[in-house]
């Protein structure tokens, strides 16, 4: 058309969109994307269908609690307001993107570097934190926000092909230009990770076009030392594995067919992100499925433990080290106890158990308190999880140090006696095997000891324990059960001086 055109198109490009560009209307346009439900959706409410679930509506209807010291909460809003930008920003974009195929690039990048463009984009990565329990689905899945995404993809494809050529062009000058692409880098690696939260199922070509050009590609990561630099081949092989990841929850929800681009139907999975939030770390899972089912079927491929460990472990790590963050501190402590349950005790080769060992290190200085309500995937109690852990650790932990100091963790007198009285009644057995020393636990030795222990009936699994030739002598369980056993016993003659000493005074 703009062929067809001719003197016209310059005339209008010129004469009315540049012009616009540079005008207080456009600035003012560009001032409403930080109003987006999508950029902070923790100020605007939830979805109303969220709390009323028997409610029809697409979600765009939002409704918030109480707050700010006021017993009514405020009324419900529309989640788009009058001033919404999206629907012309977006075909703005793709004028100027073929513009700048055809004639001048500086036009589009003036528009995707623009400083509230940037701020908006900024606003975007927020520290990705698992949904909790019970959640449907953010405002990513909702309908009304699906221009905005396809909006934001169009602006980060757009984004990573700019730094593309600026990087090319300060290699060849030997040195980057002042804000220059290295810090534009990790804002890009950072929307890159947030949006494919947000994807679901109609998105999946996005998903893999994230892959391919920005959460794949390593030259977006920043490296702590040279002996961590992950080569180019590995980062390939991780992006294959990766989208056979995604494959196969595509085929557990039975999705087969390639969805369309820009369609804005209800289908089936439009409320549902594909990637769960964890999707990093998720691959592990496998292996605890794998261990729950036995032996494959006939035909049935599985998938091994060798791959599963250091994919994981070194993608998850990787990201993490770039402030990349999609766990809490106690499912990272699950799927790190799920490395463990591999049929072929895998984490005893030496550069698995180097890499598990790390993992291990990093949560242990990082940690503070875990939850051990939290359910892995949404499906796995800690419960469940930690029974298999215990199992397979009696059978298959020859010693393993850092596998021990998962096993103690839950056993710290902060967190519920019921993990005490599991490990120390029914599995007492495993303790013999705990190899892991003071400085390897998960808090200090004193988070073990103290308080002392007041339940009789642990008190009577401890001292069993110690007199059945159980615990290895200096061992740290030998050293938890002597404690609170000596305490025990303190106390009590404590109590019974305290009790004599009261009944002589009544007798005088």
């Amino acid at each position: 058309m703009r062929h067809l055109a001719g003197s016209y198109y310059r005339s209008f490009i010129d004469g009315y969109l540049l012009v616009f560009l540079r005008s207080a209307k456009f600035e003012e346009l560009m001032k409403q994307l930080r109003f987006s439900p999508l950029a902070s959706p923790a100020g605007h409410g939830v979805d109303r269908s969220s709390k009323i679930a028997p409610l029809p509506n697409l979600g765009g209807i939002l409704t918030s609690d109480a707050n700010g010291g006021h017993s009514t909460p405020p009324p419900p809003s529309l989640i788009l307001a009058k001033s919404y930008p999206i629907f012309l920003l977006h075909p703005l974009l793709q004028l100027l993107r073929q513009h700048a195929a055809d004639h001048d690039p500086a036009p589009l990048e003036q528009f995707t570097r623009h400083p509230r463009q940037l701020n908006y984009l900024a606003s975007l990565t927020a520290p990705v934190m698992a949904v909790p329990s019970g959640t449907v689905a953010g405002l990513g899945s909702n309908w009304f926000l699906k221009a905005e995404l396809y909006y934001i993809l169009d602006v980060l494809s757009v984004s990573v092909e700019h730094w593309r050529r600026r990087r090319r062009q300060a290699d060849l000058h030997g040195k980057f230009q002042e804000e220059g692409p290295d810090e534009e880098r990790p804002l890009l690696l950072a929307l890159a990770f947030r949006v494919v939260l947000h994807l679901s199922d109609e998105f999946y070509p996005a998903v893999g076009k994230l892959f391919d050009e920005v959460l794949f590609v390593r030259e977006f990561y920043r490296w702590q030392s040279e002996t961590e630099v992950v080569t180019a081949e590995e980062m390939q092989r991780w992006k294959f594995c990766y989208k056979v990841f995604v494959g196969r929850i595509r085929g557990t929800k039975g999705l087969s067919t390639t969805p369309s681009r820009n369609t804005f139907t209800i289908g089936s999975a439009w409320r549902t992100p594909l990637l769960p939030t964890t999707w990093p770390y998720s691959p592990l899972y496998l292996l605890l499925e794998q261990l729950e089912q036995g032996l494959p079927k006939p035909g049935e491929n599985q998938v091994a433990e060798e791959v599963l460990i250091p994919l994981t472990l070194k993608f998850s790590e990787l990201a993490e080290a770039n402030s990349v963050r999609f766990v809490t501190a106690t499912q990272k402590l699950m799927y790190l106890m799920v490395a463990f349950l591999g049929p072929d005790s895998r984490f005893l080769e030496p550069d698995l158990s180097a890499l598990v060992t790390r993992r291990i290190d990093e949560l242990r200085r990082d940690a503070a308190k875990f939850d051990f309500d939290t359910r892995l995937e949404e499906r796995k109690s800690f419960h469940g999880l930690y029974q298999l852990l215990l199992d397979v650790f009696q059978s298959s932990s020859y010693g393993h140090a850092p596998f021990s100091a998962l096993v103690m963790a839950p056993l710290a007198q902060q967190y519920d006696i019921q993990w005490r009285n599991l490990v120390w009644s029914e599995h007492v057995a495993v303790l013999r095997f705990i190899t892991c020393s003071e400085q390897q636990l998960f808090g200090s030795l004193a988070e073990y000891l103290e308080p002392a222990e007041t339940d009789v009936t642990l008190i009577k699994f401890y001292s069993q324990a110690l007199h059945s030739n159980l615990l290895r002598p200096g061992s740290i369980p030998a050293r938890i059960a002597s404690h609170h056993v000596q305490a025990y016993r303190q106390r009590s003659a404590n109590q019974g001086t305290t009790q004599r000493s009261a009944e002589e005074a009544n007798d005088k």
